[in-house]
């Protein structure tokens, strides 16, 4: 019975994960707020609750590196007469 609960939880999990990473980036954002919200009601403090919010917007993003292009560059080889 524990293992049937274990698995339960587990796809669950992974059903809120694949969901939360396939919604439009507006509406993540906006349900993000959304959730800081609530657990700043719930005690949590200000601070930490906006760090939440912002992991939660770019949790599941993969876009972040697709604008600056910063990895994507091959540093250019510096050229001696040796080969």
């Amino acid at each position: 019975m524990l293992q049937y609960l274990i698995v339960a939880l587990t796809v669950g999990a992974a059903l809120l994960y694949s969901v939360w990473a396939l919604l439009p980036a507006a509406v993540r954002v906006s349900a993000a707020a959304g959730l800081a919200r609530g657990a700043a009601r719930l005690g949590m403090t200000e601070r930490k609750a906006q760090r939440l919010q912002s992991t939660l917007a770019s949790a599941g993003t993969c876009s972040e590196c697709a604008q600056c292009k910063g990895c994507a560059r091959v540093p250019p080889r510096a050229e001696s007469g040796q080969r």
